[in-house]
């Protein structure tokens, strides 16, 4: 698996693109929409990440398990991994094809699964939050549109998986660069032209479907294996390896959850108890630090499939090397970004024309450290998850209800203002999660060292 520099860079190239759509548009957005589309316009984002959450952790555990097949792994297992039976173990192209049929399976579900709860209850919400702020009728359309593109992405979120796990990390982020420009040009020229909101939708459903069709593209032409399964991925469903993947799954989707809740449900939660003018700078600013955030983490992330490929051909020493090189590379990262993120974002923000500012330096301090801290404990838990073990998923997930259950409460019986939406978020996970976990993954770095030089 050959993963170097040039991956890394598209990497890097590919998530500011794909972090930063809204951000490089923000000069026409702020021009052309007014602070409450601008509000509803996050709030359709924050949806689409809720719809994410039926993926529940499938597409992490597949990434995995293709590149553990990928690596001459014979099979997959619900719970740890099996070793390549020798440097030159070679892939098992009829069981690799099976894995992909049962996975076309699971996407085809779930895409049908969210046209019919979104179709409904997700238009009724769209009525509920208006409350005649804006016209009825842009904000169906644009909402039919961002629906449908919601959809489609996850009807065929399997080829972002099965092009991580292969290693085409190059190819995959090549193709996001290609969507997100398509995205970007198409979202100007629409709003320029006066389609406001409906414009930004088109533009984003538009390219949702030249992404797809570039990655299925891009799959079965990236070598002489992937060539030999056309034909052979079916949508279909099969016992055995569905059972295989499951438990998992189900483990990594609760986490996918945790997530939800922590990094994008209160945006909704501000939409709710505060207003759609201070859930747009709170979204506005969410969007920024989980810019900085994915491009601190697009070392970590790029590399990750290699980490599962070391783990296979049972190569620690290289594997901690380029962990803890992923880990440094983040920190110094994210101190800098966030640093110039409080000295420059008003200056910035007062050039380009916006009508509103960054919160508050002691606001911004709080946001800034309960992103960075919860951003820590996913690097170091996901190198744990590289064993396909993750016994942390029930800490995540109560730690996440506890935050939000408090947030509502405090929001509606005590003061809806936004510090109260925030300081839950740091405080709660303060309490276990952002140190136990760091330390639990550094005592298994330890113990997996001594157990490997043992066999040396």
């Amino acid at each position: 698996m050959n993963i170097g520099r040039k991956d890394v860079a598209w990497s890097y190239l590919s998530l500011l693109m794909v972090q930063g759509i809204n951000i490089i548009l923000l000069p026409v957005i702020v021009r052309y929409l007014n602070t409450i589309e601008l509000g509803l316009w996050y709030t359709f984002t924050s949806l689409y990440g809720l719809a994410m959450l039926i993926d529940f952790g499938f597409q992490t555990i597949i990434s995995r398990n293709v590149s553990y097949l990928w690596s001459g792994a014979q099979s997959i297992k619900s719970k740890g991994y099996e070793l390549a039976t020798s440097k030159d173990s070679q892939m098992n192209i009829p069981y690799f094809a099976r894995v992909l049929s049962t996975v076309r399976f699971i996407y085809t579900s779930m895409g049908t699964i969210i046209f019919l709860l979104f179709s409904t209850f997700g238009t009724w919400y769209m009525f509920s939050i208006n409350d005649n702020q804006i016209d009825i009728k842009i904000m169906l359309i644009a909402w039919v549109f961002y629906m449908l593109s919601i959809v489609l992405n996850i009807s065929y979120s399997y080829w972002n998986s099965i092009l991580k796990g292969i290693g085409a990390i190059k190819t995959y982020n090549q193709i996001l660069v290609v969507t997100k420009l398509t995205q970007l040009i198409l979202s100007i020229i629409l709003l320029i032209l006066g389609f406001g909101l409906i414009g930004v939708s088109v533009a984003y459903f538009i390219s949702v479907i030249v992404n797809r069709l570039m990655q299925s593209i891009s799959y079965y032409n990236y070598s002489n294996e992937t060539k030999k399964t056309k034909h052979q991925l079916k949508v279909k469903y099969d016992k055995e390896i569905f059972g295989a993947i499951i438990p998992n799954t189900l483990r990594t989707g609760s986490i996918s959850l945790s997530n939800y809740l922590i990094i994008n449900f209160p945006i909704i939660l501000s939409s709710y108890f505060l207003s759609l003018e201070v859930s747009g700078r709170f979204g506005f600013i969410n969007q920024i630090v989980t810019l900085i955030l994915m491009l601190s983490n697009s070392y970590y992330n790029t590399y990750l499939s290699k980490f599962n490929y070391f783990r296979v051909k049972n190569k620690y020493n290289e594997l901690i090397k380029l962990f803890r090189k992923a880990i440094i590379t983040s920190y110094v990262f994210n101190i800098v970004s966030f640093i110039l993120f409080l000295l420059l974002g008003n200056y910035i923000l007062e050039i380009i024309g916006a009508n509103y500012r960054l919160f508050s330096l002691i606001t911004m301090i709080i946001i800034l450290l309960y992103r960075f801290l919860y951003n820590n404990q996913i690097l170091f838990t996901n190198f744990l998850s590289t064993k396909n073990l993750i016994p942390h998923h029930k800490s995540f997930l109560i730690s996440a209800i506890t935050t939000v259950l408090v947030q509502i409460v405090i929001l509606k019986f005590y003061s809806p203002k936004l510090m109260w939406l925030i300081l839950p978020l740091l405080f709660v996970q303060l309490a276990h999660n952002n140190w136990y976990w760091v330390a639990y993954v550094i005592k298994d770095i330890k113990k997996d060292k001594i157990a490997f030089q043992a066999n040396q």
